[in-house]
Order: C-alpha cells, then sequence, then structure tokens
C-alpha cells in the first residue's frame, strides 16, 4: 500500500465522494491489512494526541492535508513561508484567542462578585481585610511571610501553605508578577483574593514543578503575616 493510502487512513475523518452534481460525506475506515498498516495507525494515535496536548484548535483536516502535501512533495509554503506561518499563529492569533477568553472569563467573576475589580495590568482581586499600609512591600527586595492557596480554574488546589497551617518566606521578587502587584495592594496583617491572567502568573510556559500548563489562569487566595523592607 502506498504511503499517502497509509497517511490518508490515519489522519482523515471523512472522504467527500462526487454522488451527482451534489458531495456526500462519508466516515473513513480502511482495514488494517499489514503489520506496517497497524504501526501506521498507531504512529496517527500518537500525532494526533500529541497535537492536542498541543493546542486543540487546530484543524485535524489542514494537518492531513500538510502531510498528503508533504509525502508528495508538493507543499503550499517553502520552509520560510511556514516559519511565518507558524510565527503569526503563536505569537499573535493564538495570543489574541488566550486574551480575550481570559478576558471574558474574568469579568464573569467581577459580574459575579462585584467586590472583585481589576487593575490595568488585567489583575482582578478582592482585598477581604486590609492590613498595615505603613507595612507594604514595596519593592522586590522585600521579603514577605505569606500563607496562601493556589487554584485552578477548576477549583482544584495547586499549591498551598494555608491547609499545612505553614507560612513561606519569599523575596517580592521571586513570586509571579500579578501576586507581586496585589501583594502591594494590603500592608502587614492583609488578606486579598486574586485571579491572576496567564501573563501575570506562569505565562506561556507554564509551572512544571507546580503542574501548571501553559496559558493557565490562577486563583490566590493569600494572608500577608509579615514584611521585612530590604
Amino acid at each position: 500500500m502506498k504511503k499517502s493510502i497509509i497517511i490518508t487512513a490515519i489522519l482523515s475523518l471523512h472522504l467527500v465522494v462526487a454522488c451527482g452534481s451534489k458531495s456526500v460525506t462519508q466516515p473513513v475506515q480502511l482495514p488494517m491489512q499489514s503489520s506496517a498498516d497497524s504501526m501506521s495507525y498507531v504512529m496517527g494515535m500518537n500525532i494526533a494526541r500529541n497535537l492536542q496536548g498541543i493546542d486543540s484548535m487546530l484543524n485535524i483536516d489542514m494537518v492531513a492535508e500538510g502531510m498528503r502535501d508533504a509525502y508528495k512533495g508538493k507543499a503550499r509554503f517553502n520552509d520560510e513561508e511556514a516559519r511565518m506561518a507558524f510565527l503569526k499563529y503563536m505569537n499573535y492569533d493564538n495570543y489574541e484567542r488566550i486574551k480575550a477568553f481570559e478576558n471574558e472569563y474574568l469579568a464573569e467573576i467581577r459580574r459575579g462578585d462585584r467586590k472583585f475589580v481589576a487593575t490595568n495590568s488585567g489583575l482582578t482581586y478582592k482585598v477581604v481585610e486590609l492590613g498595615d499600609l505603613k507595612r507594604a512591600v514595596r519593592n522586590n527586595r522585600d521579603t514577605m511571610l505569606v500563607r496562601y492557596r493556589l487554584l485552578d480554574m477548576a477549583g482544584e488546589v495547586v499549591d498551598t501553605t494555608y491547609l499545612r497551617g505553614d507560612t513561606l518566606r519569599i523575596a517580592a521578587g521571586d513570586v509571579p508578577k500579578g501576586l507581586l502587584e496585589a501583594t502591594k495592594l494590603i500592608g502587614r496583617g492583609g488578606h486579598i483574593e486574586a485571579w491572576l491572567p496567564s501573563k501575570l502568573g506562569f505565562g506561556a510556559d507554564g509551572c512544571d514543578s507546580l503542574g501548571i500548563k501553559p496559558n493557565t489562569i490562577l486563583y490566590y487566595e493569600l494572608w500577608l503575616v509579615d514584611v521585612e523592607k530590604r
């Protein structure tokens, strides 16, 4: 069986069949006639799962088209055009979709609880208890003694000191940008709830050690126990 036929069997979702003047879509399920076919199918499964992990917005039909054209040596893009298309999607198109989703999500948080407000940076927060503003965090060299809970959008605890009854001393400059902005709004003894858009959290890199995926909105509930000025 030719390679182009195998790739079609792996990735194509539908086959357009001419029927008079109309086109009818029918599902394709070709038989596996050899161990090479089975291996090819397994490769397709792995490719699909990897792509889903990268970006669920990808068009599987265009993925299949790109693979077929590449196998035939008739790709629509040369290497430079492909690079530019990739960079446009990753650096602009994808970012704009993420930003629009996050803006709407955080706006819904504020509509649901009018005590939440937004800063110019996009931080959405609610001061539960205002502390001593004379002992507030002022610069990145200050150290903070904090208790906190970090949750994801599903409400699952990602990290916490609060449930363990612990505190953490950390330099202000070592926390995510949005959390630093939040701590500056309360003084020693203060308590704040803050939603961080991904750009103010761990961004497009995520955080492997905490299991935070790229472009993830985060929720912090933080108690500022003490501030040591530097």
